[in-house]
């Protein structure tokens, strides 16, 4: 049986400000997932159901005003409405189409706009550099013009349902003459030559520019991270029905809630499938075409609508057709089909006269008394969706994200516009290209909304490095019946996992506590990548201490044999918080309860540091009978061995013990095992000893590059002895620049604390850093130790503290029996702290106590101290696979200098100060 993809359980992942550490994807390979928002719109919302299209042309074309007293009997009572479909209406709110294109700007062919600015003054709010790339010097192209056509032939990728009538642009459908067909064109070409032979009908896809403003707002999370998932786009001119733009895409607008009165908020993902035809390119292609995209509503194989989706309760149901069927003398009314080719003519007259579009109930009231056509056009129109994830760069990999919808969509970029496509208009693309973006400094210039993370994002050039993380955020309305196009053409090769997706952990950790009578307790803190639905939530609460919703699984000594074996544990809950929203970190839980083996029996030890989790699931065929899933669980591989049969047994004992399954609020559920048994693919569980924890961040990798060649070196080093205590590791002292911990060193994220303790000698030129390998410091930006970095993950493990003076630090290192392994010791002087700071190159002094002045040496006056342990023993042997305990200790010596923090040198004098901590953490190679 062929395996899917069930990876549930995700190793450490922080999303953050500056970037993301990646993780094991919960997806397919061959897909791509992405966080979105979606907010469904009441029919009667003023900026929704607006028909913009055709009302200039059928209101002012000649036609007599007076007309307007007989032309709206579904509207009479909607004084909005009408206010807007006036002259000096429209100077507020017109939209850019074929009757109005002084509203708006021109769509070129290659996705770019062919102008920038419209005849009536607007222009767009993209960049300056971004608008280069969209002129038609830089990129040359012909109108973009979207039609309907009619005797269309089957075809694999454009027609697989075999439709006659299809819409969509002339270059695909049509002809490829399309690039030469001037502006202003009446008669258009008729006859078709590609898909389609008959030319019906075309027009110039026109967009309404500046109806945002350039950069987006972040609000700060709990802990004053700012919040990804909660952007704020500002309106900035008033355009295309957009009076009420703030409630777009807010849940409240002045400190007044309108989620649930206004709009009804679901948060679900959007999958991209890999093209068969190009592996690069992952993608969704919802059109007129193949019945459109509706992320609420469920249908049947022939299109049908069936109900909202059960697992989006949160939503106002279907209140529109699929059909133009506007409040005024439609002029193509009455010869208008669908894409079956079928005329729509009666049902838009029984919408009418059941209400109109601005009533919810009319459009069911149409569709119940059409056997033929009704359900097939009855859906959930008006409707904004906000997309979110995190991206690594790949430098000269022709990245790009190309968006192609029918109404208002906008591509932010680190918080900055690179696609501007305002209005309800035809299907319109737009593209981000990350190679020009990246060499053009985007997102990093003055004033850009995240300019703080660029430190560790681009280079002295101020282009982004390779490998750094980025973040897009894409904004689309659906405010218009009669299509809903999406789609979504991405290279984007690696994303950050999704938030909304299956339940995963990302990070989890023990603490032992202690009561005042004495007794110990364990306090287990769950990060995870969502939020747990109700349904859920209240199934742990009533259900968790009697059904194991945790596996747990730890490689332990048998006492018996005395051989390593991998044993399985169910976790019960017993209680458990309502949940904690981390911001941009993820959604925490915590909980307490029993750690208990397949008998039943409580095992006192608890959870521990290193043990592997993942949630459980309800008993299925599929999984039991998956044999990849069972080889890779039984016998492994070199690079992920195999637990044994009869701990596979005992994890499919565990699902038999649970008869719920784990969701997330977006429906998802937990459905099988992690795809290996490693730390790679299950959360790995960190110890955390009672007290404050300030030796941070620790590398938490497991996988690591072969260390193979440095590991020869160090045994003939060693020969019949043992290494030193000072070539048992790398010692990296970083200077660090104002910039980090936004201007505060000693708080610095964990993005900036990886960044400036890589092995990545690209880092080392650009910090001009120092490496101290056996004890004597190399020159200044050197990469001269031993450990490496490869794909962004290192050869050794790295425990790193900001200091500002003198310090020692040593490192012992044990198996998980208790066996001494190696150890490292080092000093650092004043003299080495100050020539790998150097001279401040502001000259910057600060005052002590007695108005004596000092130097600031360095940027800051702080320094990363980050010791690197080689995977190898004393004697210069490799490590073994497994868990290792790690006693770290760091002595700060009783000094006083200056140090700059927020732009400002200042006199520290510190005390002598101890930080020991012990961790528990995994080893194994990657060859």
């Amino acid at each position: 049986m062929k395996k899917t993809a069930k990876r549930i359980a995700l190793s450490a992942m922080m999303f953050g400000l500056a970037g993301v550490m990646p993780s094991q994807a919960i997806v397919a390979e061959n897909q791509r997932e992405l966080d979105i928002i979606v907010r469904d719109f009441d029919v009667s919302h003023p900026d929704f159901e607006n028909f913009q299209e055709e009302a200039f042309y059928s209101l002012y074309s000649g036609a007599n005003d007076a007309k307007g007293t007989s032309w709206i009997p579904s509207y009479t009572g909607n004084s909005e409405w009408l206010d807007r479909r006036t002259i000096a209406g429209y100077q507020r709110f017109g939209c850019g189409n074929t009757n109005t294109p002084e509203f708006g700007i021109a769509v070129g062919t290659a996705g770019y706009p062919k102008d920038l600015t419209s005849k009536s003054g607007a222009a767009s709010t993209v960049p300056d550099y971004v608008a280069a790339l969209a002129l038609p010097a830089n990129t040359p192209q012909g109108y973009a013009w979207y039609g309907e056509f009619s005797n269309c032939q089957p075809d694999v990728k454009l027609n697989p349902l075999g439709l006659k009538v299809m819409r969509g642009l002339v270059s695909d459908l049509c002809s490829d003459d399309s690039d030469s067909w001037p502006l202003g064109m009446k008669d258009t070409q008729k006859n078709c030559n590609k898909t389609c032979k008959t030319h019906s009908w075309s027009q110039v896809v026109y967009v309404t520019p500046g109806m945002v403003k350039k950069d987006l707002v972040f609000p700060k999370d709990a802990d004053g991270n700012l919040d990804m998932y909660s952007p704020i786009i500002m309106k900035n001119r008033e355009a295309c029905d957009n009076g009420y733009f703030e409630q777009w895409y807010a849940d409240s607008v002045s400190g007044t809630r309108i989620e649930g009165v206004v709009h009804k908020r679901t948060n679900t993902t959007l999958i991209l499938d890999q093209d068969p035809t190009d592996s690069k390119y992952f993608e969704i292609d919802k059109n007129w075409n193949n019945g459109g995209y509706f992320p609420l509503d469920s249908v049947d194989a022939n299109l049908n609508w069936v109900g909202p989706k059960i697992q989006y309760p949160n939503q106002f149901g279907a209140q529109s057709l699929s059909i133009f069927c506007p409040p005024y003398d439609y002029r193509y009314a009455s010869s208008q089909t669908d894409y079956m080719g079928d005329n729509t003519a009666s049902l838009c007259k029984a919408w009418k006269a059941a209400g109109g579009p601005k009533n919810g109930a009319a459009a069911p009231t149409a569709a119940s008394g059409d056997a033929k056509l009704g359900l097939r056009h009855l859906r959930n129109y008006g409707f904004t969706m906000m997309g979110y994830a995190a991206f690594k760069y790949k430098k000269g990999a022709d990245e790009v994200f190309k968006f192609t919808g029918d109404d208002d969509m906008w591509i932010y970029v680190d918080g900055v516009l690179v696609v501007d496509l305002g209005g309800t208009h035809l299907a319109a693309a737009g593209t981000a290209n990350m190679d020009y973006l990246a060499a053009s400094g985007h997102g990093c210039r003055m004033g850009d909304p995240l300019q703080d993370s660029c430190s560790v994002k681009t280079d002295a050039a101020g282009t982004w490095l390779d490998q750094s993380w980025h973040h897009i955020h894409f904004f689309y309305a659906d405010r218009q019946t009669d299509g809903s196009n999406l789609r979504i053409r991405s290279s984007l090769s690696e994303l950050a996992p999704s938030r909304y997706g299956q339940p995963a952990a990302n990070n989890v950790s023990v603490k032992t506590e202690t009561r005042e009578d004495g007794t110990t307790y364990q306090t287990i803190s769950m990060l995870l990548n969502t939020t747990l639905d109700d349904e859920t939530f209240m199934n742990l609460t009533m259900y968790g201490a009697v059904q194991p919703a945790i596996i747990v699984m730890r490689t332990e000594t048998d006492p018996a044999t005395g051989l390593m074996v991998t044993k399985t544990y169910g976790y019960y809950i017993e209680a458990i918080t309502t949940p904690e929203d981390k911001g941009s970190k993820g959604v925490l839980y915590q909980m307490s309860g029993s750690l208990k083996d397949a008998s039943g029996n409580v095992v006192e030890t608890g959870i521990l540091g290193s043990d592997l989790i993942a949630f459980n699931f309800p008993y299925n065929d599929e999984i039991a009978n998956d044999e990849d899933l069972k080889k890779a669980y039984v016998s492994g591989s070199a690079e992920a061995p195999g637990v044994g049969e009869a701990t596979w047994k005992e994890l499919l004992s565990w699902n038999q013990k649970i008869t719920f399954a784990v969701k997330s609020t977006s429906g998802k559920a937990v459905v099988g095992f992690p795809d290996t048994p490693t730390g790679e693919d299950w959360a790995i569980v960190t110890f955390i000893p009672s007290g404050d924890k300030s030796l941070a961040p620790v590398d938490t990798t497991i996988t690591r590059p072969d260390f193979a060649e440095s590991q020869q070196r160090l045994e003939s080093m060693a020969g019949s002895g043992e290494l030193s205590n000072e070539f048992t590791a790398d010692l990296i002292l970083t200077p660090l620049p104002a910039t980090v911990g936004k201007g505060d060193p000693t708080k610095m994220s964990d993005e900036e604390y990886k960044l400036y303790g890589s092995s990545d000698p690209s880092v080392a030129a650009s910090t001009n850093r120092t490496s101290v390998v056996g004890g004597k410091p190399g020159e200044a930006g050197a990469a001269n130790g031993l450990c490496f970095e490869q794909n962004g993950v290192e050869s050794c493990t790295n425990f790193s503290k900001v200091i500002s003076g003198p310090s020692r630090i040593s490192v012992r290192v044990f198996d998980n029996m208790g066996h001494f392994v190696s150890q490292y010791q080092m000093t650092i002087t004043e003299e080495m702290l100050h020539n790998a700071l150097g001279k401040n190159a502001l000259g910057q002094t600060c005052t002590d106590q007695n108005q004596n002045r000092h130097d600031v040496y360095g940027e800051t006056g702080y320094m990363l101290l980050s010791a690197k342990m080689y995977p190898v023993s004393q004697n210069g042997r490799l490590l073994a696979t497994g868990p290792y305990i790690y006693q770290v200790t760091v002595v700060e010596e009783k000094y006083a200098s200056c140090v700059v923090s927020n732009g400002s040198p200042q006199w520290l004098p510190i005390d002598y100060s101890r930080t020991a901590e012990t961790y528990v953490r995994g080893y194994r190679r990657v060859k």
